[in-house]
């Protein structure tokens, strides 16, 4: 039963993405196709493999975009995913992302539909995109495996300021971690404020607040503070060749309303380095239980990571993480490959 569903999500992805190809080719070979493209979004299809020292190799996820401009005011986004879910053991597919946005109101940006938060740059990123195999560990004890990523409607406007600065006001149903209130009328509030500045022709900086409240579970509100800073260096001359990455990030929530008040707090910084055109050689330190209330569930984890990129299209990379929590000590490591196929649109700056 279990390779039979299997079988049928990689053959219902495989027809689809077959159809569509053939919609926009046409069956006439000699007929001209680009009058059939405006009709048709950009399509990609991403997967990634992992093989972790203790479980084996598996599957993680595939993702399959659909990116179009339905009309000179609006583009829409459809990302649909498959992956293992966790307590079936089983592969199904669900969707990830869906929403329109306007593309012809200047200096605003009005979206809807099931979006990533803008809650820290690490949630915006997809499972391909992450900068190591898996996120910072605040990340996914705060916000869950899948991050924010909710139903909801959204608004980013440019600040006049004489440097790129943009601020988005978002609301989100209330029904993921840590919120979960239960009630279909009450929403999650996103605010954030992100700035980014031309040091000089091959170094930028960037510099976002952000923050989230929703009420929980136990009748309280659960309050969300982040901050983002991150260096980019790429020499105008040779930068294919070389780059560095420097990032970090803060979070911190509380739940109130429970008998005692739940908090978690962490931050993870990064160094990307790129010593030739297809290698990078990454470093990460994070943690939890910074403040005086989270100490005691203290948590931390060093990590390394070498990559090797044949193509924008193809990746591998070994991953290896040494985690420490009260009296023991964990050791991962990983091999991820990392493949895409069609249109891939390219990702924020």
């Amino acid at each position: 039963m279990h390779s039979h569903r299997v079988t049928f999500i990689l053959a219902s992805f495989s027809l689809f993405f077959s159809t569509a190809v053939f919609a926009q080719t046409g069956t006439n070979v000699g007929a001209p196709a680009a009058p059939s493209k405006p009709l048709n979004p950009d399509m990609s299809i991403n997967f990634l493999g992992v093989a972790r020292m203790y479980s084996g190799f598996a599957l993680q996820e595939a993702e399959m975009q659909f990116i179009a401009d339905v009309d000179p005011y609006f583009r829409a986004n459809a990302l649909f995913a498959v992956s293992k879910n966790a307590t079936t053991g089983e592969y199904g597919i669900a969707p990830e992302e869906i929403f329109f946005e306007t593309i012809s109101i200047p200096s605003l940006t009005v979206k809807a539909g099931k979006f990533k938060a803008a809650l820290t740059r690490h949630n915006l990123l997809h499972s391909h995109a992450f900068p190591f195999i898996s996120a910072p560990i605040v990340n996914t004890e705060l916000l869950g495996d899948e991050g924010l990523n909710n139903a909801g409607i959204s608004a980013a406007a440019l600040v006049p300021l004489p440097w790129f600065s943009e601020f988005t006001l978002q609301g989100f149903t209330n029904s993921s971690t840590p919120f979960n209130s239960g009630n279909s009328g009450d929403w999650i509030g996103v605010a954030q404020f992100r700035n980014l500045w031309d040091l000089n022709d091959d170094l930028t900086l960037e510099f976002n607040l952000s923050g989230a409240q929703g009420k929980n579970a136990y009748a309280g509100k659960t309050n969300i503070v982040a901050s983002d800073l991150i260096f980019k260096w790429r020499p105008a001359v040779g930068g294919k060749y070389q780059a560095l990455i420097w990032q970090s990030e803060f979070l911190s929530g509380t739940m109130r309303g429970k008998p005692s008040d739940d908090s978690v707090d962490g931050w993870a910084s990064w160094l990307q380095y790129q010593f030739a055109q297809r290698w990078w050689a990454q470093t990460r330190y994070d943690m939890t239980g910074i403040s005086a209330a989270t100490r005691a569930n203290q948590k931390k984890r060093l990590s390394f990571l070498v990559g090797f990129f044949p193509s924008e299209f193809s990746g591998f990379r070994l991953e290896y993480g040494r985690t420490e929590q009260v009296a023991t000590t964990d050791h991962a490591l990983a091999l991820q490959f990392n493949i895409s196929i069609g249109a891939h649109p390219a990702h924020a700056y």
